[in-house]
């Protein structure tokens, strides 16, 4: 099991991210911008941080380059429905998984894999309808 939290400001897209991430038994905790997100983080217990790039108050962008500063180890994978260029600004931050809106379920599983390699869970669950 891999402990998630996942930053993003619409309610909707949360809960999406989350089911996903839960529905292959991660634990998952949420933030509505980047402040919360840096103050959940810093309280421990968390794993990998899915983050969104466009949020009022504290961005994504802002989120990396603090948990970079503070966390240097942090495990980012960045989300964004508003283009490429917030995206490709993240990978220049050293994001090394970014990922377009609407996140393929299949995508974000293996990124979360990927950034928490000691995890047991299989990369391609079966409740997931394939394309």
């Amino acid at each position: 099991m891999v402990r998630v939290l996942i930053v993003e400001d619409e309610e909707a897209d949360r809960m999406i991210l989350g089911n996903i991430a839960q529905g292959m038994g991660h634990e998952v905790r949420f933030a509505s911008d980047g402040g919360e997100g840096l103050k959940a983080y810093a309280g421990g217990g968390i794993d990998v941080v899915v983050t969104d790039l466009h949020m009022p108050n504290v961005d994504g962008l802002e989120l990396i380059g603090a948990l970079q500063a503070l966390f240097p180890k942090a495990e980012i994978i960045a989300v964004s429905g508003k283009g490429t260029a917030l995206l490709a600004a993240a990978e220049r931050m050293g994001v090394q998984t970014v990922l377009s809106k609407p996140v393929d379920p299949h995508e974000l599983l293996r990124a979360i894999a990927e950034a928490a390699p000691d995890s047991s869970v299989p990369l391609s669950p079966q409740w997931i309808i394939t394309r």
